[in-house]
């Protein structure tokens, strides 16, 4: 089989820890033996390889969707302190 990029790395559950990742964000139904990896030299995949820039906006796109919910309860959190 192969290596599908996972932003994860090589964790097969998802952030709550619970569910079995199936799917690789190429769309390929994962099996047994696929592996994964947030390397992308290690990726080999062609069809992760031909959908990077994709792959790579949602990553990014999520995280800085992350780090502004992180800031609004900062913001919160302090708003309480102070309040």
């Amino acid at each position: 089989m192969r290596t599908h990029y996972y932003p994860g790395g090589l964790a097969r559950y998802d952030s709550d820890g619970h569910d079995f990742v199936e799917q690789g964000p190429c769309g390929t139904w994962l099996g047994e033996t696929s592996e994964l990896s947030g390397d992308w030299s290690r990726v080999d995949c062609k069809r992760c390889l031909k959908d990077r820039p994709a792959i790579t906006a949602s990553s990014e796109a999520e995280e800085r969707a992350i780090i502004e919910q992180m800031g609004g309860m900062a913001a919160y959190m302090k708003s309480q302190q102070e309040g």
